[in-house]
């Protein structure tokens, strides 16, 4: 049995590219996956502990994730892994999952981009720069390819300035600060929001333009949309279903039965389109079982 470090997994130097393939192939797996929805226990304090099982056969990997939240700890959110190898029963691997938390949640939010996007799409905008938001950042980037695209940042804690001066060797951005969200929002083809708490909505969703698409990372911000956004798609149902207005959701669906071609995904250029990854153990466990095995060919 190993015990698996962040620095392990940053040494293997894995592309967003793979990251990204690495999510879709998960999510083509699932209906092949035992994947019971997450267990959480809150406590006071704002404390949670939150267990994340997931059996996938495909890989012969089983596993579970254990995230606890404790604010005088720091950081105060932290996560665990236990990889097995799913025949034997054998424990082959302790995981510092945070570094995987971090970069499949980035992952899912791009590859949600991609599948939902307009083909035409000019500008995508980023709420909330911290770990989360400046690593789906990097994933964008790194598998942008050619196309030109201007990025806006909303200017919180001055992050943008800093962030947007790291990427300005980069010819096919343009980017735009802004300090209004409203202003930021308007005539957006995509916004991407890693914002962690938000006790009301952004805007009114009459601000997004028709086509848009909104990937809300942490879910806060965008109850208004729930209720007239053309369609909704989800990670997993039993993560979303007891959301305040789902039985009112215009249509929703998995996003892993749009790649099954079970259901259809954006028909239209003016499909309003929102997507809710609210983290499924999934995506961990194949992330853990490619790494450990990328770090058993390098032994």
């Amino acid at each position: 049995m190993r015990i698996i470090t962040e620095r392990d997994i940053e040494e293997l130097n894995i592309s967003s590219q793979e990251y990204i393939e690495w999510i879709d192939e998960a999510l083509r797996a699932k209906y092949n996956s035992i994947l019971p929805a997450k267990i959480s226990i809150k406590q006071e304090g704002h404390k949670f502990f939150n267990v994340m099982p997931c059996i996938m056969p495909t890989l012969c990997a089983a596993g579970v994730k254990v995230v606890t939240r404790y604010p005088e700890r720091n950081p105060s959110l932290k996560s665990e892994l236990l990889l097995y190898n799913n025949e034997s029963g054998e424990l082959q691997a302790i995981f510092d999952a945070d570094y995987i938390t971090t970069w499949r949640t980035a992952a899912v939010a791009v590859h949600s981009l991609k599948m939902f996007a307009r083909a035409n799409y000019k500008n995508i905008a980023f709420i909330g720069l911290g770990v989360i938001g400046q690593a789906a950042l990097r994933v964008y980037i790194d598998t942008l390819e050619d196309k030109n695209v201007e990025i806006r940042l909303f200017n919180y804690k001055n992050r943008a300035k800093k962030i947007a001066e790291q990427y300005m060797h980069q010819s096919n951005l343009v980017f735009k600060l802004y300090d209004s969200y409203e202003k930021m929002v308007e005539d957006c083809d995509v916004i991407i929001s890693a914002v962690t708490y938000a006790d009301e909505d952004f805007c009114s969703e009459k601000l997004y333009k028709k086509g848009c698409l909104i990937i809300p990372i942490h879910t806060r911000g965008f109850l208004e949309c729930d209720l007239t956004f053309d369609k909704i798609f989800g990670d997993d149902t039993d993560h979303v279903s007891g959301f305040k207005y789902f039985n009112r959701f215009k249509m929703f669906n998995e996003t892993a039965k749009v790649l099954s071609g079970e259901c259809k995904g954006r028909e239209s250029e003016e499909e309003r389109i929102l997507v809710y990854n609210i983290g499924i153990a999934l995506h961990d466990i194949l992330f853990a079982n490619k790494i450990l095995k990328r770090l058993e060919h390098r032994c």
